[in-house]
């Protein structure tokens, strides 16, 4: 079993080198939306959107100082792993999110519900940096990006319910990040 494919992915994930994370996990995602997410699709749809907006305004606003940055990861292009979050792994995973999510449940099962995805993807993003598909810079690092995930799902379930409340409520959160990591509009793009 040490000889082909599976021989030489695991001896790289020993040794902590994987490449294409991106792409893995693009697969892994799309695989779990055929087993978990809802078929009624078009009901989240406004808010996969706004998932998928929102990593692409983090794109433009931070291009000169990048918190997390995406790397190509044996990708010939760099581009790439950032298109296949905004495009796919965004979208998706909030699909996933949005159809288990537990509406008619007490407050305390939302509230392990969100902990739970938030847990996902901190493993996910933990992974990602021991793999070195994503790197830190200008101060963030893995617990940021648990904050940071908390308040993405909670705004992804307010978004959902009120559209017009959701997009409101991301602008001061948005503006707050921007002060505290010192991103000044003369970093955009």
């Amino acid at each position: 079993m040490n000889d082909g494919l599976f021989g030489i992915i695991a001896m790289k994930i020993k040794k902590g080198e994987i490449s294409l994370v991106a792409i893995i996990y693009t697969i892994l995602w799309l695989l779990a939306a055929l087993k978990f997410a809802d078929r009624n699709w078009e009901k989240y749809y406004p808010t996969l959107l706004f998932a998928a907006l929102s990593n692409s305004l983090y794109e433009l606003i931070c291009y000169q100082h990048q918190l997390w940055q995406m790397e190509p990861n044996g990708l010939k292009v760099s581009m790439i792993p950032i298109l296949l979050l905004v495009l796919i792994g965004m979208p998706i995973s909030s699909w996933i999110y949005l159809s288990n999510y537990p509406r008619n449940s007490k407050l305390r099962r939302q509230a392990v519900y969100i902990i739970l995805f938030t847990g996902l993807f901190v493993l996910l993003e933990f992974l990602s940096v021991k793999w070195g598909s994503i790197t830190y810079h200008n101060g963030w690092n893995l617990l940021w990006s648990a904050f940071f995930d908390i308040i993405m799902f909670v705004m992804l379930r307010i978004h959902y319910r009120k559209p017009l409340f959701g997009l409101m409520m991301s602008i001061p959160y948005t503006g707050i990040l921007m002060i505290i990591f010192d991103i000044g509009f003369d970093k955009m793009k």
